[in-house]
């Protein structure tokens, strides 16, 4: 995954990728992230150690982990693009941005 910058790219293709990262980082939420972390709260819910071993919940805490870092980075590059596009737009409309 190569990082690139966004300015470097034409508006018209920061917009797209911004609404890829955007679609991307929801559906790994959903579809990866919050299924682990319910999964591992509810192991470490069970008191019974037969259960649920160390190594269960090491996994656990692991695949959560590097959940969140993909999301994290996801996350990253849709702020790089966006606060690209509104220099763009804040350049092209004369708009006093915010403090």
């Amino acid at each position: 995954m190569l990082d690139e910058n966004p300015e470097n790219l034409p508006l018209a293709e920061r917009i797209s990728k911004a609404e890829h990262f955007a679609r991307e980082l929801a559906e790994h939420l959903q579809l990866a992230f919050l299924p682990k972390l319910s999964q591992l709260r509810a192991s470490s819910k069970k008191a019974d150690p037969e259960e649920v071993t160390d190594q269960t919940m090491y996994d656990q805490m692991a695949a959560v982990v590097s959940a969140e870092e993909y999301a994290s980075n996801l996350y990253t590059r849709l702020t790089k693009c966006l606060e690209s596009i509104q220099r763009d737009a804040v350049k092209a409309f004369e708009i006093v941005p915010a403090p």
